[in-house]
């Protein structure tokens, strides 16, 4: 490889992890504070929580298309796009972590004179950490992942790259950055999983220390600088929704936003049937007490050691390649369309699922199962009658995570040709058509919001106290 194209390399991959390193810094930032008016509750919380729900609702497509519009081509527009998403996320999860802990420890502190801030320090954060920095790794993960999108419509990095390469049939070019892209995801996986299981607290906070400099820096090396971008926003912005408004609502447009509503709502839905099915095998492949023959009380086999290995590695290959990269290779197979997005969606949606649902299964009760192989049954019915039914709750709702998630996926998809929702609302941002562009994206947030409303419900009936731990 040549100096040239190195240096290319070298730049678009930077781009890549100074706008995930950018939009952590802000969601921490901004999330944390908004986490703790959240936690403590009241009418400023209950009217808080409903704004940060309208924003997590909007797709990150259309994020990054407003914030293109507002402050330009260039990683700055990512930064705010998934800054702004993740933002909304951080605040409602680590509410909801916070709030989980249990307040024993805070109150006796404060029924000794100390203060609320201490109380809150010494009696609720150390409990709450595990759960504070195993989400934190967790965001930085996704929006690595997400970064692609931002970058699709205009923001840099990988996603520009893989566009442009897919547009003039570069395959060859296209696959080195979809490699380069999954290797990263893979080594901040690495990373993170370190942070989240083992590391000190120092480690941590010293980890996010420096990914607050590398966002710093991401800003710093931008062609615009960041205070340029933001002075000219109010005015493109306001350019931008006076444009917008009213939504178009005529015949012809609301029979293409029925039409990619439904399609995007078929590509969740087959995304996730197909990928819940095919993460049922793979997660039995990589369960450790049924791939090392724990269940049959054979002890450990090297000879599943293979299989064991292979189904790792596929899993966290397939689970480091974003969707709309995924998307952008079904495209070459099965052609332009709903078909593309469904196939990427359930490889995808397979290999989260599947680390998930073994990791359910590990934590769970395998009494029945190891009575099974004692009274004569075969390994595979002991796991398909005394090990699965147990853990069924807990897959059920990965599951509905899962269709929340695809439902998102499914209107980001369309961008690249894919169906759906995002196609329309990408094509109409290309020509610059606001107003049919506002009715598609107020109808892929209602979507959304219809989903999240139906999907929490259906959470809140499942028996998840039925999974037992060893």
């Amino acid at each position: 490889m040549s100096p040239l194209a190195l240096a290319y390399v070298r730049d678009t991959v930077l781009a890549t992890i100074g706008i995930a390193c950018g939009a952590l810094t802000m969601a921490i930032l901004i999330g944390v504070p908004l986490a703790l008016v959240l936690a403590r509750g009241g009418k400023t919380a209950r009217i808080l929580a409903g704004a940060l729900a309208f924003v997590r609702a909007i797709p990150e497509l259309v994020l990054a298309i407003v914030a293109v519009v507002a402050l330009g081509l260039g990683p700055i527009a990512g930064v705010f796009a998934l800054g702004l998403h993740y933002t909304a996320v951080v605040a409602k999860l680590y509410a909801e972590i916070l709030g989980s802990v249990r307040r024993d420890g805070a109150e006796a502190l404060q029924a000794t004179g100390a203060d609320t801030t201490t109380a809150f320090l010494v009696g609720i954060v150390p409990y709450a950490w595990p759960g504070l920095v195993s989400f934190g790794a967790y965001a930085f993960e996704s929006i690595i992942r997400a970064s692609v999108i931002v970058g699709v419509v205009g923001a840099g990095g990988i996603g520009s790259v893989l566009v442009q390469d897919l547009a003039v049939g570069e395959y060859r070019g296209f696959a080195f950055f979809v490699s380069v892209l999954a290797a990263l995801v893979v080594v901040v996986d690495l990373i993170t999983e370190k942070l989240r299981t083992r590391a000190p607290a120092w480690l941590t906070l010293s980890a996010f220390g420096a990914i607050v400099i590398a966002g710093i820096a991401a800003f710093a090396l931008t062609d615009t600088p960041p205070w340029r971008a933001l002075r000219n926003s109010p005015r493109h912005l306001a350019s931008f929704f006076g444009g917008a408004f009213p939504p178009d609502l005529g015949a012809d447009t609301l029979a293409i936003a029925a039409h990619g509503l439904l399609d995007s709502l078929l590509v969740a839905v087959a995304g996730t049937l197909g990928g819940a099915l095919l993460a049922l095998p793979f997660a039995a492949l990589i369960t450790i007490p049924v791939a090392r023959g724990w269940i049959r009380g054979t002890g450990w086999r090297p000879w599943s050691l293979p299989a064991e290995i292979i189904g790792r590695g596929v899993i966290a290959i397939g689970r480091a390649i974003p969707p709309i990269a995924l998307g952008m290779i079904a495209i070459v197979f099965v052609g332009l369309g709903p078909r593309a997005g469904a196939l990427a969606l359930v490889v995808h949606t397979a290999c989260v699922l599947a680390k998930l649902i073994a990791e359910s299964l590990e934590l769970g009760d395998r009494e029945a199962a190891e009575a099974l192989v004692a009274g004569g049954a075969s390994a595979s019915a002991a796991f398909a009658i005394g090990f699965l039914p147990a853990a069924l709750p807990i897959v059920a709702a990965h599951t509905l995570y899962r269709f929340e998630w695809n439902v998102r996926a499914s209107t980001i998809l369309g961008m690249v040709g894919a169906g759906g929702l995002g196609q329309a609302i990408f094509n109409e941002q290309q020509l610059l058509h606001y107003h049919p562009l506002l009715t598609y994206v107020l109808v892929a947030i209602a979507l959304v919001l219809a989903i999240d409303f139906t999907s929490a419900r259906i959470r809140r009936g499942l028996p998840l106290e039925t999974m037992t731990l060893n």
